[in-house]
């Protein structure tokens, strides 16, 4: 039979569509905050927010007699036309979730108002009384979740539920790189941003190595405007987790059509599969964006994509021909008949010579051989290094090296403490964000100029043993045989021996093959023969 439900059960279902976390109320304040024209900002979480969240702004503030209306459904000063939305929050729910979600107090006041004023709100009570305030407004949120126990109970661990909200954070400031932003977590200021270009945004959550990387993007033709920075060629990632899209100041997901645009140029400059690093800030005409598309309020449409499109790519175009890039090496292509070595057991070889100091030739029953030296060589070293590394005990530094992390590395020192100490890695508080580094892997000994590289890069994985896997295929390349060096017979079947007793001795660390092989038949059909046997000692140069 259908009913209607009770209000009170409305009103828990509509909490729990806009608050599913701590990092959603987050999200809800912040952009209440940059809607009214907040330019300061400090944040203060308490057990990754589950016990407590409270942001201070510099905004307009809140009049007193319109305070109560502020955390009623449906109720917002932003909203003037549905098809022109110029705000972040527009929906006037946020703040009434929030209430139904956890106790809410909100105190504010206005430029213009003497004194201040407070509101105190749990579910149906609502309550106020004039304090003294700065100008702005300061939104308090508690106990998260207290009386529904349920959606308390689904919550990650306050340490992910942390890091969910610096991530928010990150992508805020980055997109908004004029804030200025305080944030404490558990009594503790974790960072403090002060405010600045995109490029100093970059450098303060990504860090120099990568902000050194990107240009400045900025072009505008009529209405449409797009700023921001984007990679060089040589700084490309696999995933699209550091290229970031906003539409007229929202944080939105890439339109599929919007990051073709993008990919189009970039393709002939990047191996396939891999993906630029940047903050794209587009602004077109607030009719011509439709934002009320998805819940989250993070997907947006364009009503003349085409146009939007044509404009992005011609913009793309324009930065990376105005500077000098080198080109990314294609993709190899292998030749027809050409394949690489079987996955299966890697056979005996017999080494038969050598070409450009750079590929063995090797033969085996029907078999002609071609193996990339560098390649083999990083295999053997990067296998003797995953069981090295089990087994070697840490080295004591004898000056403890002092590290400067920041803000997504702090985070993820915390979730990582316990797993980089069985790696090897002893580290102390030394500050608010500096900590002094006591010992490191026995491996990493002999390279003190990469330690701080390589730290880092384990906090700044999403997985850490992914991260430490690619820690080992660095420390692999390096001492690898390079190409130009030339091997003797008995080197080059000494190498061959050990990479057929490597686990997985068809490819290198990276993932590039270490061999290809063409049978005989085919090398026989190729040259117009039946079958008959070629010397192979003829056709190259033969090390004795």
């Amino acid at each position: 039979m259908i009913r209607k439900l009770p209000a009170e059960l409305i009103r828990e279902i509509a909490a729990g569509e806009v608050i599913r976390a701590p990092v959603d109320v987050v999200k809800e304040i912040f952009d209440n905050a940059i809607d009214a024209g907040a330019t300061r900002m400090e944040l203060a979480i308490v057990n990754g927010g589950i016990d407590l969240i409270e942001l201070k702004d510099n905004g307009k503030g809140i009049p007193r007699e319109q305070l109560p209306l502020a955390v009623e459904a449906h109720a917002t000063s932003k909203l003037e036309d549905i098809h022109a939305i110029s705000t972040l929050g527009f929906r006037g729910e946020g703040l009434y979730a929030i209430r139904y979600a956890a106790t809410l107090q909100v105190l504010s006041r206005p430029k213009k108002q003497l004194g201040g004023a407070s509101l105190l709100s749990q579910g149906d009570e609502v309550g106020m009384s004039d304090v003294p305030a700065p100008e702005g407004t300061t939104v308090s949120v508690s106990k998260l979740f207290a009386l529904l126990p349920a959606r308390l109970s689904s919550l990650d661990s306050a340490q992910t539920e942390n890091k969910k909200i610096v991530n928010l954070l990150h992508r805020y400031l980055l997109h908004h790189p004029n804030l200025s932003v305080r944030f404490t977590s558990d009594d503790k200021e974790r960072w403090s941003y002060a405010g600045g270009s995109f490029l100093e945004a970059a450098k303060f959550f990504w860090g120099s190595v990568t902000a050194n990387r990107l240009l400045d993007l900025e072009y505008a033709t009529g209405q449409l405007k797009v700023e921001g920075l984007l990679s060089r060629p040589e700084l490309a990632r696999p995933r699209r987790d550091r290229l970031l899209l906003s539409v007229n100041g929202r944080a939105v997901e890439w339109p599929d059509k919007l990051l073709k645009s993008l990919l189009d140029v970039y393709k002939e400059l990047l191996p396939a599969n891999q993906f630029p690093v940047g903050i794209v800030n587009l602004t077109v005409p607030f009719g011509e964006v439709l934002v009320n598309t998805s819940p989250e309020k993070n997907a947006v449409r364009f009503l003349d994509s085409e146009g939007v499109c044509i404009f992005f790519e011609e913009a793309i175009r324009k930065l990376l021909a105005a500077h000098p890039l080198a080109k990314a090496l294609p993709d190899f292509r292998e030749a027809e008949a050409v394949a690489t070595a079987p996955q299966n057991n890697f056979p005996d070889l017999e080494f038969v010579g050598s070409y450009q100091d750079l590929y063995l030739i090797a033969q085996s029953r029907d078999q002609l051989w071609v193996i990339d030296q560098h390649a083999a060589h990083e295999r053997i070293l990067f296998e003797e290094l995953q069981k090295r590394y089990q087994v070697e005990e840490p080295v004591i530094l004898v000056t403890p090296e002092i590290i400067l992390l920041n803000p997504t590395e702090l985070a993820s020192l915390e979730e990582r403490q316990v797993a980089l100490g069985e790696l090897g890695f002893e580290l102390e508080s030394f500050g608010a964000s500096t900590y002094r580094l006591r010992s490191v892997p026995l491996l990493l000994a002999g390279h003190p100029n990469l330690i701080q590289d390589v730290l880092k890069g384990t906090l700044n994985e999403d997985d850490i043993d992914q991260a430490w896997r690619n820690v080992l295929a660095r420390l692999a390349c390096l001492p690898a045989i390079k190409a130009g060096h030339s091997l003797n017979a008995k080197d080059a079947t000494a190498l061959l021996q050990t990479l057929s007793q490597c686990e997985t001795p068809w490819s290198c660390p990276h993932g590039r093959p270490t061999a290809l092989v063409l049978s005989e038949l085919e090398l026989a059909r190729r040259f117009g023969r039946r079958g008959s046997r070629t010397t192979l000692d003829s056709a190259f140069k033969v090390e004795k």
